[in-house]
């Protein structure tokens, strides 16, 4: 399939989205470590009696998401295969990039939210490291949407 004229505008958009989510990880770093600096030493802001609920919580929901992502991502992905028009085949592909990249974000905001609650710095740490390795990894690159748009296997698919 040849490339649509909206390719490059939706890609450059996408990698720009990237950009800004993987910088935003960075901004929740620097909150975490100004409360931390401020506050020392920083125990939460609410009252949690069941800790070990909380933070099993917590990581459960990010290995949801992950799950979820590598779903979500791998049906936008597919969907964008099978489009007969190269337009559509663009725009599925941006959403998968936009979906894929606002669930990559959420393992972070799970580690503040704990950070937050009872001052769990080092499970901040652990999700905010997840959020960066799944942004990385979803994202937009021109060999895979080109792939896509040509009808190749993807490299790993679900």
């Amino acid at each position: 399939m040849q490339k649509p004229e909206e390719f490059e505008r939706a890609f450059a958009a996408s990698r720009s989205m990237a950009v800004v989510f993987g910088l935003s990880l960075l901004v929740y770093l620097l909150l975490e470590e100004v409360i931390r600096g401020r506050y020392r030493p920083f125990l939460g802001l609410a009252k949690v009696k069941d800790l070990a609920g909380l933070r099993s919580a917590g990581f459960a929901a990010a290995v949801v998401v992950v799950i979820a992502l590598r779903f979500l991502h791998g049906r936008l992905t597919a969907s964008a295969a099978r489009a007969t028009d190269g337009s559509a085949a663009v725009r599925s592909l941006f959403r998968a990039a936009v979906i894929g990249l606002m669930l990559a974000e959420l393992p972070a905001l799970i580690g503040l939210a704990l950070f937050l609650f009872k001052g769990l710095n080092q499970d901040f740490y652990l999700l905010l490291f997840v959020s960066g390795a799944l942004v990385f990894m979803y994202f937009p690159r021109t060999a895979s949407w080109e792939g896509v748009l040509e009808k190749r296997r993807p490299v790993c698919p679900l």
